[in-house]
């Protein structure tokens, strides 16, 4: 049996089963050849399925009727042409040559229209720089150095920045003493909880225990508290302040210290370098009395920057008493959270609230800092700030320098 008479029997069985598939019956003049040649078609193509052989279509139209004639080059551009002109739409269907002067023309005008765009390009860009000097100070120098998975850490910069909010004294009418409290009653009212120094250099105690109440305050969530131990002058002559200050406080936007560049070293920092477990700042802005006003001193003050559950700490100390990177480091390495109901002693520790009147009183490491403030959501602006004028409570009405 050859394939074409096997396909013609599984045809004529598939045909049996779906009567509705039968192909239409053959012409009476066809002969016994013409259906086999027609059966033969079948098994090939189905005209159901849209199978259909080579030129089937045209060989169903016929040649001499118009509807059927092919379509000649020249009908796209008469339907274009018609559709043109009954849109009422100029159009020129055919490409006329171009003369030499036309050429030169518009080689001219693309010249000064590139001209012009180069203009506006440059005009454009100064408006962006006069817009980010006088309304971003952040951009007009520094590069921070954040600690890792924190918002806060440093700023490095070359010089002394413009726009900062100094305190100036403002006489009062009347005049508010700080307050004394217990130190269990001011950590029931803190948002955070105190954290400790298992380890703290030889010589060195617990003297005092400041806490810095702004209500105005934008950038830290709650007041501020300082742990200050001094050294035992008894034992120890010494040739700095003598004095080691740990400063805690829980950040509710960006707040890095403006440090020199070249003062600041990260400690720990990533495989790539960055993001720093810590940093270690050499020295602090003093002020002169001349010109310039104010200038980096190294060799003083030395200090850690620390972060741990959400909590800040500045860590100051003197290099002229031996309070060095390594001290500073092992004491913030030490820090934890002790519970004070079981010490007794604890219980009659009690602690100096400084009211923003009292800012006459404070002092410290950190009075003559700078900060950089930057709202985590872009709406509050950005700004520079000594944290003298934080203490002072001068903020909560205006702040000068911020980007708007």
């Amino acid at each position: 049996m050859s394939m074409s008479e096997y396909e013609k029997e599984n045809h004529s069985e598939w045909d049996n089963l779906f009567p509705s598939t039968l192909e239409p019956g053959l012409p009476a003049d066809f002969s016994e050849e013409d259906a086999l040649f027609a059966q033969e078609l079948g098994t090939l193509f189905s005209a159901p399925d849209e199978i259909l052989p080579p030129y089937y279509a045209q060989t169903l139209l016929q040649a001499e009727d118009p509807r059927y004639s092919v379509i000649d080059n020249a009908f796209a551009q008469r339907t274009s042409a018609r559709v043109f002109r009954s849109l009422k739409l100029r159009r020129r269907l055919f490409r006329r040559r171009r003369s030499a002067l036309s050429i030169l023309g518009d080689t001219l005008r693309e010249v000064i229209t590139r001209k012009s765009l180069v203009a506006w390009a440059a005009v454009l860009m100064l408006i962006m720089m006069l817009t980010v000097a006088f309304t971003a100070p952040s951009f007009e120098q520094g590069v921070s150095m954040l600690l890792r998975g924190s918002t806060s850490g440093v700023i490095k910069v070359k010089s002394y920045p413009n726009h900062v909010h100094h305190n100036y004294p403002v006489l009062s009418s009347y005049n508010i003493y700080p307050v004394q409290a217990p130190l269990l009653t001011t950590e029931r009212v803190l948002h955070f909880n105190i954290y400790w120094p298992r380890w703290i250099p030889a010589n060195y105690a617990l003297d005092s225990i400041n806490v810095y109440e702004d209500p105005g305050n934008t950038w830290a969530d709650g007041p501020i508290i300082d742990l200050v131990y001094d050294v035992d002058t008894s034992r120890i002559n010494p040739k700095g302040t003598g004095q080691i200050v740990i400063r805690e406080f829980k950040p509710l936007e960006q707040v890095l210290q403006v440090v020199q560049d070249g003062n600041a070293y990260p400690i720990s920092p990533d495989r790539y370098g960055d993001n720093p477990r810590a940093i270690y700042v050499d020295g602090q802005w003093l002020t002169t009395g001349k010109m310039p006003a104010q200038i980096w001193g190294r060799g003083g003050r030395s200090e850690v920057i620390y972060q741990h559950n959400g909590i800040v700490f500045w860590i100051a100390g003197d290099q002229r008493d031996g309070i060095d990177r390594k001290a500073l480091w092992n004491l913030a390495q030490s820090l934890q959270i002790i519970p004070l109901t079981p010490h007794s002693l604890m219980k009659n520790v009690m602690v100096t609230i400084l009211l923003p009147d009292n800012s006459n009183l404070a002092g410290g490491p950190f009075t003559n800092d700078i900060l950089f403030v930057a709202s985590l959501d872009g709406t509050d602006g950005q700004y520079y700030m000594t944290m003298s004028a934080y203490i002072s409570g001068k903020l909560s009405s205006t702040i000068i320098g911020r980007g708007r």
